[in-house]
């Protein structure tokens, strides 16, 4: 379930991507459309507050698995490990309560607008349903993410393991954050290196 839900995570992430691309887009597009061609589309504002909603709500589950959420544990790296890790469970049980709230309430509101026939009013009349089920979604999905990463926690902790709890949970240090960052870099460079020339002269491919 863990690995299924970070694979799902991982693509959902890659779909926020793409809201987030589809608002620029958008944006720019508007702007040139007024400035050029003396128009608007009148719905830019719309289209983009659904978009940046479901772009935020679909990131959410990949982000925690990658340990991406904003922490304030200047206090908390320098306790003990054992405290440490009662410490990341009650903030991973807290996160649980607060995602099912949220996921509650996004889709009661989805399903009282689906009942009520709710539309926006706007030209595009766009059921609200709609945007209101894809971004209650994505909360859904966090939700399940934080039970996941709090399952597999309380299990290594009930098998003595507080290290691994601790790795699992711990807010992500600058150091890492470096790491990553020179990997990528490296692939990067790795990608636009030409590759070596054959017996002819001519590149292998």
């Amino acid at each position: 379930m863990h690995r299924a839900l970070e694979w799902l995570s991982g693509r959902a992430m890659t779909v926020a991507g793409w809201c987030y691309l589809a608002i620029t887009v958008l944006i720019c597009f508007d702007i040139a459309a007024r400035r050029l061609l003396g128009f608007s589309t009148e719905a830019t504002t719309e289209l983009t507050g659904y978009l940046m909603a479901i772009g935020m709500s679909w990131g959410l589950a990949g982000t925690l698995f990658e340990r991406g959420h904003v922490r304030i544990d200047v206090r908390v790296q320098k306790m003990p490990l054992r405290a440490r890790v009662w410490l990341h469970l009650a903030a991973l049980a807290a996160l649980a309560v607060s995602s099912a709230f949220f996921a509650w309430g996004a889709f009661s509101l989805a399903k009282d607008s689906w009942e009520l026939g709710s539309t926006d009013l706007s030209t595009l009349r766009t059921p609200l349903a709609l945007p209101q089920g894809l971004w209650a979604a994505g909360l859904a999905l966090m939700l399940l993410a934080v039970v996941a990463i709090g399952a597999r926690a309380v299990r290594a902790l009930s098998a003595g393991d507080a290290d691994a709890v601790d790795r699992a949970l711990m807010a992500r240090s600058y150091v890492e954050e470096a790491e990553e960052t020179l990997e990528v870099v490296a692939g990067a460079q790795g990608r636009t290196e030409p590759a070596p020339a054959g017996p002819g002269g001519e590149p292998r491919r």
